[in-house]
């Protein structure tokens, strides 16, 4: 546990979490982990992210200072004091109620279902469904409302992360690919959402977080038609 790739690749193996979903939480590329893991870099400045995705302390994976982890029994617990909850009313609305100042109206295409396992494209959508979203949160992945764009999801190739049924919000104007990001992408006359990665020779791997059921594909790069990057996605309980 001398090195910082020691203490990453233990902290992976004790997660049981694979590069590509480290890179994922952390906000990194696969390939950027990968260097991180080989001890080809040093170690990275999203060190503290990097901690809280494999839940380990940032003193002990950036020096190895300390333990692992916190002992449970001394590590604060998440929630909310029963003494300070307090509820707030939901304001429900409809088509006719005003904006917000926060608040724009982004197009919700209900009649194109991404595919997440065997799916299915519907090329127009006509109903003129919208979904109100935060200025804010747009403002936050850097996208202008303008370029915004909610699907909805069917098949479970993205299950457990985006399960059959979620809703997803794109940016239309971030198609230039970044390895591990999440994007809508056309190919064979599909709308589908995958993960991707570039690779030499101009081939793409499309990924799939359950990918036990669906393995990885590759195609070539102009074969695919990128629609937008997935900014966002909402998810029901069952």
């Amino acid at each position: 546990m001398k090195t910082f790739s020691d203490r990453l690749n233990a902290a992976l193996n004790a997660e049981n979490m694979s590069q590509a979903q480290l890179a994922e939480a952390a906000g990194l590329s696969q390939p950027a982990i990968q260097k991180l893991t080989s001890g080809k870099a040093k170690s990275s400045r999203k060190v503290v992210e990097i901690a809280r995705a494999l839940n380990v302390r940032p003193e002990w994976l950036s020096g190895g200072i300390g333990e692992m982890r916190e002992d449970f029994a001394t590590k604060p617990r998440d929630g909310v004091p029963v003494s300070e909850a307090q509820g707030r009313p939901i304001k429900a609305w409809d088509s006719s109620d005003p904006l917000e100042d926060d608040e724009v109206e982004i197009p919700f295409y209900k009649s194109i279902e991404l595919a997440a396992g065997n799916g299915r494209c519907v090329n127009e959508d006509y109903n003129g469904f919208k979904l109100r979203f935060s200025k804010a949160t747009l403002k936050r992945y850097g996208a202008e409302p303008k370029y915004a764009a909610a699907f909805p999801v069917s098949g479970d190739s993205m299950a457990p992360v985006i399960p059959n049924g979620s809703t997803v919000t794109i940016d239309r104007n971030h198609t230039k690919i970044v390895d591990g990001g999440i994007y809508v992408i056309e190919q064979d006359e599909l709308f589908r959402v995958k993960l991707l990665y570039r690779q030499p020779g101009g081939k793409l791997i499309i990924r799939s977080y359950n990918s036990s059921e669906f393995p990885d594909e590759t195609a070539g790069i102009d074969t695919v038609k990128i629609i937008g990057r997935v900014i966002n996605w909402s998810v029901m309980a069952w």
